[in-house]
């Protein structure tokens, strides 16, 4: 995992650039004279300015040159910071509505107060990881690990824990006890909140919409709600959406909802394990000519800001976003070879409007 002479030539040109700015000067050597500088080929030199182009360092001028930007004396500050590598599964929604880009947002605000450089590098299979891992992971680096949607195997885990002397902390999955880096939601004491909130509101016909992939955390989430209910006597009906990883999630949820209700089932009370699911729930909810938070009750869980947004708003289990960013810093700071800390971070209820009204019922 030695430096590549990609992040050599990069080194050097950001060296280049912070002598250029001290002489006073914003205008860069062209690319053949930095590459006889360096020592590097001219591709590399290309690709290396080509990557900081895009990353605001420099505008390149068809016949004037290449120029260092306004914002490159704060960028070359920030280039200093050690290194951040996050790898996520890809991310192509919002914030507010979707989980993973909420807590890349996070990072990347938490990375900065830090004083770390984020490089995000976005993978869809776990060996995908492992490999850019072993490619790109430099001393002085640590890494954060957001997967995909995809079981861990036992060989997949073993080359994790190898990575002993190097920082580097799992998220948002529960991966038991192995010697990795690991900070999540509690998904078990979430579907406990869900099942007690509804209990709560007066609910006793329950059921579960699994709107999520049967990854660790769902499953987690639908033990929590069962345990609670079966404590109270009660049997939830679990109605499962059959959710694969690259399926519309929405368009299940929905599909599935509506055909409970059409089938002559209709529980007072449902827990949907993701909001998105939730939020398609409502939908169908209405289509069948009832209304979330009157005629049925509903809780999500992820606590977006798109179900806040909602009419009414979506009650729903928020995952501790914030504390899971603000955890990982903290263990970043204090690690230490061998050190592989393990928590587990309780979510809470964020009240909306599609609980609320029940309990009005029974007031």
């Amino acid at each position: 995992m030695g430096d590549s002479l990609f992040a050599e030539t990069r080194r050097y040109i950001l060296d280049r650039m912070r002598r250029r700015l001290a002489e006073g000067s914003r205008k860069m050597p062209t690319e053949k004279e930095l590459a006889a500088e360096v020592l590097a080929s001219y591709a590399t030199v290309r690709l290396v300015m080509k990557e900081l182009e895009q990353e605001g360092f420099v505008r390149r001028i068809r016949g004037s040159g290449t120029y260092l930007e306004p914002q490159a004396e704060t960028l070359l500050e920030e280039a200093a910071w050690p290194r951040l590598g996050l790898f996520t599964s890809p991310v192509g929604g919002k914030p507010d509505d979707d989980y993973a880009a909420w807590l890349v947002e996070e990072l990347r605000r938490e990375a900065r107060r830090a004083h770390r450089r984020v490089v995000h590098t976005q993978v869809r299979t776990h060996d995908e990881f492992l490999a850019g891992l072993e490619r790109s992971a430099e001393p002085g680096d640590a890494v954060v690990y957001l997967p995909p949607t995809e079981a861990f195997t036992m060989r997949q885990l073993g080359v994790l824990g190898k990575y002993d002397e190097l920082p580097l902390i799992v998220i948002d999955c529960e991966l038991g006890n192995i010697n990795v880096g690991n900070i999540a939601t509690d998904n078990r004491r979430g579907g406990m909140i869900a099942a007690r909130a509804l209990l709560e509101s007066g609910c006793r016909d329950l059921a579960v919409l699994l709107c999520e992939p049967m990854l660790r955390q769902s499953a987690q989430r639908l033990q929590g709600f069962l345990e609670i209910a079966e404590l109270s006597g009660l049997e939830p009906a679990v109605v499962d959406c059959e959710v694969r990883v690259e399926d519309d999630r929405a368009g299940l949820a929905y599909a599935k909802m509506l055909a409970v209700l059409k089938s002559g089932r209709r529980p007072d009370g449902v827990f949907a394990i993701s909001d998105c699911g939730a939020l398609a729930a409502a939908e169908a909810i209405r289509e069948f000519g009832l209304e979330p938070g009157r005629d049925i009750a509903l809780i999500g869980f992820d606590g977006l800001a798109a179900g806040r947004r909602n009419d009414p708003p979506l009650t729903s289990v928020a995952q501790p976003v914030g504390e899971i960013c603000r955890e990982v810093f903290r263990v970043l700071q204090g690690w230490k070879a061998g050190n592989h800390e393990q928590r587990l971070l309780s979510p809470v209820l964020q009240p909306g409007g599609t609980l609320w009204k029940i309990n009005e019922k029974f007031a």
